[in-house]
């Protein structure tokens, strides 16, 4: 497992409970965060799946 990996993947998803949280509070522009913070950790999970899968090499 890559640290940096990690940190990408719980940053994704703190940015996007955050932007969850203001968007259930009434703050439609929350829902900026929440679709960034969701893609940037679904794209980091997607990497390291195919990453472990022999697919891609490191970068």
């Amino acid at each position: 497992m890559r640290w940096s990996s990690l940190f990408t993947v719980v940053g994704g998803v703190v940015v996007a409970a955050v932007g969850l949280f203001g968007l259930l509070s009434g703050h439609p522009w929350s829902a900026v965060p929440l679709a960034l913070g969701s893609a940037i950790a679904l794209r980091e999970v997607r990497y390291l799946q195919r990453l472990r899968t022999g697919k891609i090499r490191e970068r």
